[in-house]
């Protein structure tokens, strides 16, 4: 056969109003799993993407077609989801339908043999009517659309977001095999009960032994794409779920085709003589030094549930435990299930995974892995290429691993996007990146329809199995901002919340067994997120909700309870001790700015290094700023505010001294675009960094914070503290040296001195030497101090740099007697080897400084015994926020980093670096203008 998986599509726009000879109408190459989005990019470039959607009119239908050839006979057609209304065409002929982006599809189409047409057709959402009334108790400024709350549709393409697309087509793929059975040979002297897996799931038990528990059943209502390799006869599939899936089988006699659509059916004639024999297999990585475990089964008819189940459960002693990234390893196993349908593998990890008991004296969400408090930080996740869901596997790890090296531990998905493909999420798995999976609902009133209901909970259960056998999905949530918005719209406390996320989600998630933590949307309070537990645990709701009358004891709005969304450092302008102050506990979503790119990639997407004082770039500039629907502000005002707290505003800067009054910085400094595009980048980098350090401290309430957002949508200054391309920015600079496994940070204290905090990830304590350095204002360094420090396994060690050397020293100059002393101070985490582990600087009083002198910057390029590039930093004064500004294809694996006077500091460099970019690479100090860096010496 030539399959479906493999086979060449094209991508036509059938449109009555077009003209016939458009190279639309014609068709287009396109991939399966793919995106229209993706499609028209690959074929028209970027820049036309927006605009030919922007044209789709009423009538407007997306057609994927492929010709295969076949044997003919049954096969079954599977994907994990077509966005949104959508039909199946073979031979020209209609023979599945879905509503629902989300729903999964398993149909058994009978093709004729030779070659037979294909068909995709992606209708417009809007063809299906939706219920008007009751109309919604809430509106959300986000989406002017009120029936999406109905259509189960990503919500991403109808808010006004920089770079934001419709999601439309086989996001889920589509994938098509020969199906057959013992029904279909009348000589088979056994029938077979056609089993295939329909979930696998790990757990950890008390004992500490694992359980992988396999269930299997009848091919009709399987759940598809569980992240199996398949080999044999079938592949993985899914029942298509209640919301949307009907079948259209009319006239298919015709073309010799005929349809069965996957809902699970009762046993028929003969089925009580019907039997498999199942083996299950798991075996250890190879680093585990365990045997396999191996269980097998002779299933007949009478062994089954009346639903045609089956289940198996292994028990593998004392595995090894999945940890998330600088915890621990990532040990998979992998589970091999061979049925008379083929044999189907898996990769799983262990790992428990709760949520710390909450009372009067402990608010919010924390969370333990394998018993072990995490803090957990990282990003909400905007996918790995902003014009396609199903984005290319490779690009997706690159920038999943550039996420996990600026110290990100999860990874969130939110409910405003597409679900993610397996590809993402086994690479999660490796890489120890933890997933919270939002539900694909947003700020909107869930209706309270049952048939709406009953097609969530299908979806919602199928999600939870395809989920259940990753190690990384640690969260479920019931979606994005359904409790916040209509708190923040002013309505009444009892419509804040609803069964659909107190109990529906939570409850479809119980029934998968997935081992996750529940939450019922994000944010949410203590009192939701007990709620949502009590339903999962039971599949009942906890009580009435007595609040929902009375004066509500807390908002989801609050930054100390339950799940928060926190910008108060950000979007609402506050002073970066307001992190701790609030007492956040966790906040999924937090520190949402308008990042400009470095300045290579500015030059790259714009042309110039400062796009808004050139007239050809600005608007493209403007169209790429971070920005809410209906705001009168942008995120770009947000990043400017800070800019003048930090540099400008002595009285709203925390970190300024005060015994010399501060002034703002010359006239001249910031005039130009390029110039406060670097005061924007040095502001970002110290705000992440400060921000994550304070969170992360011992000191802190904080367990968890997740930025907002891991990629930026469009080119120019989106949320992503990664740029549209998937290169660093400031911010991800700023959050790495506060959110490394190893890490340093000075968190000043004002009159209690200048403590370094030391943190260490790792499963074992660390025994390293602290090597203090002092600046001082003559333009010298004094002496460095070297101390021992032995850090905890996952812990923390604190030491008064102040104290440091057994007398006090006022090195932020909190009291401020006499003249400032102190320029800066360094401390450098060295291993016995004296290998840099982490290094983190204090500016005195501040990163301010008033005419700041040339620190007579050197650098040059030094190639490691490893054959790696490093460039070499050094300084005759003190130099601020100093960065590499390199060419295309290489990337500074740090950046704005301060350097004392005669210190080095060496900077890596990854990525393509050709003769001519290493000429070309100039190193950069905010304030002064930037030098090349010189060829390698020796």
């Amino acid at each position: 056969m030539t399959g479906v998986r493999d086979a060449a599509w094209t991508l036509r726009r059938l449109d009555p109003s077009q003209d016939p000879g458009d190279a639309l109408a014609r068709g287009i190459p396109a991939r399966v799993p793919g995106t229209v989005s993706g499609a028209l990019r690959d074929a028209l470039g970027e820049d036309r993407v927006a605009t030919v959607l922007a044209t789709d009119g009423p009538d407007t239908v997306w057609e994927y077609r492929t010709r295969v050839t076949t044997a003919g006979g049954r096969h079954r057609f599977m994907s994990t989801g077509v966005a949104t209304v959508a039909q199946l065409l073979v031979a020209d002929r209609v023979v599945h339908e879905s509503h629902s982006a989300f729903a999964p599809w398993d149909v058994i189409v009978a093709l004729p043999s030779g070659p037979c047409e294909i068909a995709l057709r992606i209708l417009p959402t809007a063809s299906v009517s939706v219920p008007r009334k009751p109309r919604a108790r809430w509106l959300s400024p986000l989406m002017s659309d009120r029936s999406l709350r109905w259509r189960r549709t990503p919500l991403i393409g109808s808010i006004d977001w920089p770079g934001a697309l419709p999601v439309l087509g086989p996001w889920g793929g589509l994938r098509a095999v020969p199906f057959t059975s013992s029904t279909d040979d009348d000589a088979a002297p056994d029938p077979s009960l056609g089993l295939v897996p329909r979930a696998v799931r790990t757990r950890v038990g008390e004992d500490g032994n694992g359980v992988v528990t396999v269930e299997l059943g009848g091919v009709a209502g399987t759940t598809p794409d569980l992240g199996a390799d398949t080999a044999g006869s079938a592949d993985t599939a899914g029942s298509a779920g209640a919301a949307g899936n009907a079948g259209a089988a009319a006239g298919l006699a015709d073309v010799g085709c005929s349809v069965d659509v996957g809902v699970p059916t009762e046993p028929g004639a003969g089925a009580e003589d019907a039997r498999d024999t199942v083996r299950i297999t798991v075996e250890p990585p190879r680093e585990v030094d365990a045997e396999p475990v191996t269980a097998e089964r002779v299933v007949t008819a009478s062994d089954t549930t009346s639903h045609g189940a089956f289940t198996v459960d292994l028990t593998v002693p004392h595995p090894a435990l999945w940890w998330p990234h600088g915890m621990g390893e990532q040990p998979l196993y992998r589970v091999r299930v061979r049925t008379g349908q083929g044999e189907y593998t898996y990769a799983v990890g262990f790992r428990s995974v709760y949520a710390e008991p909450r009372d009067r004296d402990h608010h919010g969400l924390a969370l333990r892995i394998n018993d072990v408090p995490v803090f957990v930080r990282g990003a909400v996740w905007a996918g790995a290429d902003p014009f396609e869901v199903a984005a290319d596997p490779q690009r997706t790890r690159d920038v999943l691993e550039r996420l996990r090296a600026g110290g990100s531990t999860m990874i969130r998905v939110p409910g405003t996007a597409c679900y993610e493909t397996e590809d993402f999420h086994r690479a999660c798995d490796e890489l120890g990146l933890m997933v919270w999976q939002d539900v694909a609902l947003g700020p909107q009133d869930p209706p309270d329809d049952p048939e709406w209901r009953a097609g969530l909970r299908d979806e919602v259960r199928h999600l939870a199995v395809r989920l259940a056998s990753h190690p990384s999905t640690v969260v479920i949530s019931g979606g994005t901002e359904v409790i916040q918005a209509p708190a923040l719209a002013g309505r009444p406390a009892e419509q804040w919340r609803t069964d659909v996320i107190l109990r529906d989600v939570p409850r479809a998630v119980g029934e998968a067994g997935a081992d996750v933590v529940v939450v019922p949307s994000s944010p949410c309070s203590d009192a939701d997120l007990d709620a949502a537990q009590h339903a999962y645990e039971t599949g009942e709701t906890e009580g009435e909700r007595a609040a929902s009358s009375s004066v509500p004891t807390a908002a989801p709005t609050d930054a100390a309870d339950g799940v928060s969304h926190y910008f108060g450092v950000g979007a609402y302008g506050r002073p970066l001790e307001d992190a701790v102050t609030r007492g956040v506990r966790f906040a999924a979503e937090a520190l949402a700015f308008a990042v400009p790119p470095e300045p290579a990639a500015v030059r790259e997407q714009f042309g110039t290094d400062g796009p808004l004082d050139d007239a050809d770039s600005a608007d493209a500039w403007r169209a790429g700023v971070a920005h809410d629907p209906g705001a009168e502000w942008t995120f770009e005002d947000t990043t400017a505010s800070y800019v003048h707290r930090l540099f400008l505003d002595r009285d709203s800067d925390p970190d300024a001294g005060l015994a010399t009054p501060a002034q703002p910085v010359s006239d001249g400094a910031g005039t130009d675009h390029a110039e406060r595009l670097e005061y924007e980048r040095a502001a970002l980098a110290h705000v992440f960094q400060r921000t994550f350090a304070q969170w992360r401290s011992g000191d802190s309430p904080c367990r968890g914070a997740l930025v907002l957002s891991a990629l930026s949508t469009a080119a120019g200054p989106g949320w992503g503290v990664l740029d549209v391309s998937g290169r660093p920015t400031a911010a991800w600079y700023g959050m790495r040296r506060a959110c490394a496994p190893v890490a340093v940070s000075f968190l000043p204290a004002g009159g209690d001195g200048l403590p370094v905090h030391v943190w260490n990830d790792g499963p074992t304590p660390l025994t390293a030497t602290l090597r203090l350095t002092v600046a001082t204002v003559r333009g010298g360094c004094q002496q460095p101090l070297d101390i021992p420090v032995t850090v905890p396994a996952r812990g923390e060690t604190v030491i008064r740099a102040d104290l440091a050397d057994g007398t006090f020293r006022d090195l932020d100059h909190a009291y401020g007697f006499g003249d400032r002393e102190y320029d800066a101070v360094s401390a450098q985490l060295v291993n016995p080897s004296w290998r840099v582990l982490a290094r983190g600087v204090h500016l005195t009083v501040g990163p301010r400084r008033n005419d700041p002198i040339d620190p007579g910057l050197d650098a040059h390029w030094v190639r490691t015994e490893q054959g790696e590039w490093v460039v070499a930093v050094r300084a005759s004064g003190l130099a601020r926020f100093v960065a590499l500004d390199l060419p295309r294809g290489a990337v500074a694996e740090d950046g704005y980093v301060h350097v004392l006077p005669g210190e080095t500091v060496r900077v890596p460099v990854s990525g393509v670096l050709t003769d001519e970019g290493r000429a070309a690479t100039r190193v950069r100090a905010l304030g002064v203008p930037s030098v090349p860096v010189n060829a390698e010496s020796g």
